[in-house]
């Protein structure tokens, strides 16, 4: 979210520095690019902050619910005759 709004700030004075189309869409571009590289780097800082911080530990015979991934269907094998 932060690079599209990055973008079109950009654009806007772009456009105010009367610089050409292609050089609007292109520095906008390269706008978003960083902004949208710096926030997730960011983030990862963050994430990887929280994974030192200590768990909360649940009451005895408590257990998180979690949905549990369906295994994947089976392909059909290659195998048979192709007439």
């Amino acid at each position: 979210m932060a690079g599209i709004v990055a973008m079109g700030v950009a654009a806007a004075l772009g456009i105010i520095m009367g610089l050409n189309n292609t050089a609007v869409f292109t520095s906008s571009c390269v706008v978003y690019v960083a902004v949208s590289l710096f926030v997730q780097s960011r983030l990862a800082k963050f994430r990887t902050q929280l994974q030192g911080l200590p768990q909360h530990h649940l009451p005895d015979g408590a257990t998180l619910e979690r949905t549990t991934e369906r295994p994947a269907e089976q392909l059909p094998s290659s195998e048979g005759n192709a007439a």
